[in-house]
């Protein structure tokens, strides 16, 4: 299956454009199962169009994230089931697809998750700087198609973006860091950044097409179907040698500070930020001069329903190892999100001092006096944007 994806892929690349050949190198079987999940999105969305379901189902695919490796595998047995069996039948005979594959369907099945838990154990393609951008070409008729399947979940999560004055700018020339607050369980205000075309983008023209990454616990590119979604987007690992040579490269970042820490402490109808021992953004930004801009998400809290089970040992498993495993649920106990609209605030740019030495570690109480500054600009955000919302820093 996987090589009758191969032949479609090489035929199907031929036609990369100048700015595909210069993105960051990706492992064949990534590149195959990007493009097996394109495939999917851009069928999902001319089937489903029409429909008007395409929102609710995009939005489902949204909630259910993680889990991604399941309809993987879904998606490759029915590929399989639907061109793969002709072709058998074809050039062997009858009846050779049940006796060459449904016989031994475990088998494939367990093979699939192997090859691909090997891939993600040892590629290191997260931790690459340069070429870390937007992989879709909307020029390409399946990656247009697949991108307007994503676009719809904007019909179910209305999200509009409020500067922090009518007039504001971004200039495209300076160098930032974007702090997006909170978590939640998905850090909605992320998806942004992503690609061109998006509320953000719109708004400030320039910033996303123009050497910007998002960054990602390490964790994330290890989990099949997961680390796909996030390669094929501008994200690179969150470590900090990589986050410094993404700074060396002036590139922009994009980060959750709460990572998955403020996940777990995700509630409804409150807003909890685990920010105030959050020193390495700060320090990062006096280090390489980039204004800070805080961006915080209103109503991201209450997509989805939380639940405290556990939360000791979850915790735990979160500090200790760094996996992170929030209980929740949406609508109807599904991954579908709750119907909220969300506010993405533009905070103003935090301003630091040029750095007398591009890269050299600042003082500690310079950080420290930073991070006071930047705390108080996002609570006079949520305070001036917020009537009933309880705003929590931990």
């Amino acid at each position: 299956c996987h090589v009758f994806f191969l032949i479609i892929f090489h035929f199907s690349s031929t036609t990369m454009t100048t700015n595909q050949q210069a993105l960051r190198r990706l492992p064949l079987l990534t590149e195959i199962n990007i493009y097996i999940f394109t495939l999917t999105f851009a069928i999902l969305h001319v089937i489903l169009q029409p429909t008007g379901l395409e929102p609710i189902v995009a939005s489902v695919c949204f909630g259910n994230l993680f889990g991604l490796i399941l309809p993987y595998l879904a998606i490759i047995a029915s590929f399989a089931h639907i061109f793969i069996r002709p072709c058998l039948e074809f050039c062997l005979y009858a009846g050779a697809y049940e006796s060459n594959v449904l016989e031994y369907k475990y088998v494939w099945i367990v093979c699939v998750l192997l090859i691909n838990m090997a891939v993600a154990i040892t590629d290191t393609s997260h931790r690459a700087v340069e070429g870390a951008d937007y992989r879709y070409n909307r020029s390409r008729y399946l990656d247009d198609a697949a991108g307007k399947f994503w676009d719809s979940c904007e019909d179910y999560i209305t999200t509009t973006v409020v500067p922090w004055k009518e007039n504001a700018t971004l200039d495209p020339k300076r160098q930032y860091i974007f702090a997006c607050h909170p978590h939640g369980i998905h850090c909605t205000p992320l998806g942004q950044f992503h690609c061109k075309g998006t509320p953000f983008d719109k708004r400030f023209p320039g910033i996303c097409d123009n050497k910007l990454s998002g960054l990602a616990a390490s964790i994330v590119f290890k989990l099949p179907g997961v680390r796909e979604f996030f390669l094929s987007l501008n994200y690179i690992d969150a470590s900090r040698a990589v986050v410094e040579d993404a700074l060396e490269a002036h590139r922009s970042l994009v980060i959750c500070t709460g990572s998955g820490e403020e996940s777990l402490l995700t509630k409804r109808g409150e807003d909890v930020l685990v920010l105030s021992r959050r020193r390495g953004f700060i320090r990062m930004a006096l280090m390489y001069g980039c204004d800070i801009v805080p961006i915080f998400g209103i109503g991201n809290s209450d997509l989805f329903a939380t639940y405290s089970w556990a939360m000791g040992a979850r915790m735990w498993m979160q500090k200790k190892l760094h996996i992170s495993i929030p209980i929740f649920h949406g609508r109807y106990l599904t991954p579908l999100p709750y119907k909220v609209p969300i506010q993405v605030l533009v905070g103003e740019p935090l301003k630091v001092p040029e750095p007398k030495v591009r890269g050299e570690k600042p003082d500690d109480a310079l950080v420290d006096s930073y991070l006071k500054k930047y705390i108080e600009r996002v609570k006079d955000m949520h305070k001036q944007h917020t009537t009933d919302r309880k705003l929590t820093i931990r």
